[in-house]
């Protein structure tokens, strides 16, 4: 009885276990699929959710344009008299090669001359033979041979010609160089006319690398880059009459007419490279706000270099607001007051200024022109007209200048025919194209290298399908000016690096890469960490208990192995009981007869 007793309490027992353990294994799948929910569908879909939208760039191609070297090309044409021997020919093309080659040394930009030598034909000579002025020559050479749009042409001249300096440049891409007998001299001459007059080598070379960043020389930089402004799509020219006197002098200037005259032909002229809108005021009761000192002996006053920079941020103010996306340039007419005149401007050598004006970089200039004071009997306001072509020609000279039009140094041999009334010749439009083709190109390759490093620096920007396209468009002008420049067609190339540098701009100042930066890492963590952390603890504590339940049946499992037998025997005796009480369950009456037997 004892036995039976046992036997049973023992399978109980067994079956308990049997399903303790099939609850620790359900508890620990349980906690297996919670996690795996979690893990394979939770994380990721909030990491979709929440991740920041990043268009696809191209960062291997503007890697690439930062290596590529730009190559421009100039197409020079040498002309030589009729009577020049063949063996002449060769050495000016040989050392016609030697000056215009560029070296072995590797330069980010480069520049390809075509060159051409030959001889007069019959029509040049015709018109070589013509007396007249070089200046009627140039016209006629240039009407019978037009040089493209970035080429130029050199003649050279017999001894007897009439040319009277060493050489002579003219308005259009045509240069005369009179024989000396030399070749080698003549060939010397007529290179640094093309090189330092027509191209301008070093000064495409110090443009490149200012508009990259990289290191330049300063003292250049500050004659050429830093007076002119930047490319533009357009500027806005505002002429401003200052009249700090109304009640004694009524100052009257027809500016639209000066406007017409001239200043439309070399904006005319200029259509291509930008837009141009011109303005013009009369403003009153507006000084210098600087007091002039006084020359006793020519009973005059003068300003000094120092005080011109003064005379600009007070006036400033009073000059109206700037509503356009374009930069200003502001041309201002002083009238001095009564008191302070006449007034003039002393350079740095004490001397009066030819035209008594002053440039500001990057801004403008302004002329001081002094009238003459009405008498003390005169009835006033005294009204006076201006004579504006003074004043227009002191500006366009600075309008020149600010524009990027180059200004070379003067040259005692070297004769340079001055402008017509467009204020701009064929080859300084030419050089002038070219300088802001170059310009262009760089700006927006250093502007997509500096934008491609931001991004890939700071994960958290958002590039939008807009920023990735205009991106994609900058890279595609970019390598197409490279091409064009490459083939000489600088007109199209500077179209191509306009539209460069405004998609690159646009790509680089667009509103929506600042819409995260002001949300940083550890805000992030500061908003996620209370909403993860109570969800996460259970989590993590559910399978660190599975992987200690995991633990333990590793380590039973040889024990298992070696009670196998007693297991089966203990199964078979189980069972054999279930067989007996199952038998006793079905026959209750043989039970009781059993029992009175005894």
């Amino acid at each position: 009885m004892m036995e039976g007793t046992c036997q049973k309490s023992c399978s109980k027992r067994l079956k308990l276990k049997d399903v303790a353990s099939t609850e620790a294994v359900t508890q620990v799948y349980a906690t297996l699929g919670v996690a795996l929910v979690v893990v394979v569908i939770g994380v990721p879909l909030w990491w979709k959710t929440t991740e920041v939208y990043r268009a696809t760039l191209p960062y291997g191609d503007i890697g690439q344009l930062k290596d590529t070297q730009v190559i421009y090309n100039v197409g020079v044409e040498f002309v030589l008299p009729l009577q020049t021997q063949p063996q002449d020919l060769l050495d000016w093309r040989e050392q016609v090669d030697q000056h215009l080659d560029t070296g072995t040394a590797y330069s980010p930009i480069s520049p390809h001359y075509d060159i051409k030598v030959r001889t007069t034909n019959k029509d040049e000579r015709t018109v070589i033979n013509q007396n007249g002025s070089m200046e009627a020559l140039d016209s006629r050479l240039t009407h019978l041979k037009p040089s493209a749009v970035g080429s130029c042409t050199v003649y050279l001249l017999a001894k007897d010609s009439s040319l009277e300096a060493t050489a002579y440049i003219g308005r259009h891409r045509t240069a005369f160089v009179k024989s000396s007998g030399d070749v080698s001299r003549d060939v010397r001459i007529s290179a640094h006319l093309v090189r330092s007059y027509f191209v301008n080598d070093e000064r495409l070379k110090t443009t490149f690398t200012s508009a990259t960043g990289a290191q330049h020389d300063k003292e250049n930089i500050a004659k050429e880059q830093m007076r002119a402004f930047k490319t533009n799509m357009g500027y806005e020219v505002t002429f401003s009459l200052l009249n700090p006197d109304p009640s004694v002098l009524d100052v009257q200037w027809d500016m639209e007419a000066a406007t017409a005259s001239y200043l439309n032909p070399f904006l005319d002229r200029l259509a291509d490279v930008a837009e141009f809108k011109v303005f013009s005021q009369v403003l009153y009761y507006v000084d210098l706000t600087v007091r002039p000192a006084r020359d006793e002996r020519r009973a005059s006053y003068y300003l000094t270099p120092d005080q011109l920079p003064h005379t600009i941020n007070p006036v400033e103010a009073k000059l109206g607001s700037h509503v356009s996306t374009y930069p200003n340039v502001h041309f201002l007419v002083y009238i001095p007051e009564r008191g302070h005149s006449p007034l003039y401007i002393h350079n740095e050598q004490g001397k009066e200024s030819e035209t008594n004006a002053f440039f500001s970089p990057r801004w403008g200039g302004m002329k001081i022109v002094n009238l003459d004071s009405p008498p003390k009997n005169a009835s006033l306001p005294r009204t006076v007209t201006l004579d504006l072509l003074p004043i227009m020609e002191t500006f366009l000279s600075h309008l020149r200048l600010l524009l990027g039009v180059a200004q070379l140094p003067p040259d005692p041999w070297i004769v340079v025919e001055p402008a017509d009334n467009t204020a701009i010749t064929d080859w300084e439009y030419d050089h002038l194209l070219r300088v802001r083709t170059v310009e262009n190109v760089a700006t927006a390759t250093a502007t997509l290298a500096t934008l491609s490093q931001l991004l890939g620096e700071i994960g958290n920007i958002v590039i939008n399908d807009d920023i990735a396209r205009q991106v994609y468009l900058a890279v595609d002008a970019i390598r197409k000016a490279q091409r064009l420049l490459a083939a000489g067609d600088i007109s199209a190339a500077f179209q191509a690096s306009k539209e460069a540098i405004l998609s690159s701009e646009k790509a680089f100042f667009d509103p929506s890469l600042l819409e995260l930066l002001y949300f940083p890492e550890d805000q992030k963590f500061a908003i996620y960490i209370p909403l993860f952390l109570p969800m996460s603890v259970p989590v993590l504590m559910s399978l660190f208990q599975a992987y200690r339940w995991y633990k333990k049946q590793q380590q039973k499992q040889p024990a298992k192995e070696g009670k196998g037998a007693m297991k089966e025997s203990e199964k078979e005796e189980t069972e054999q009981d279930d067989d007996s009480n199952a038998e006793e369950k079905r026959s209750p009456k043989g039970k009781k007869q059993s029992r009175k037997e005894r």
